[in-house]
């Protein structure tokens, strides 16, 4: 596991998040990452908000 990914779940649990919740958080930044082929933190605030207009108009999300 990467640290990004260990630094993520920590802060989940520590919110008091669900189980289930913490894994559907963590497979949106997955399927992210995929998206744009890298690292979610190197994307930036326009690749996000490009990517949620491709949810919301491809994928009808």
């Amino acid at each position: 596991m990467t640290p990004l990914r260990e630094k993520m779940l920590a802060d989940l649990q520590l919110r008091g998040l669900a189980v289930k919740t913490q894994d559907a958080y963590i497979r949106a930044v997955r399927q992210l990452a995929a998206h744009y082929d890298k690292s979610p933190d190197q994307i930036t605030e326009e690749e996000l908000r490009m990517y949620f207009l491709y949810l919301k108009n491809e994928k009808q999300l």
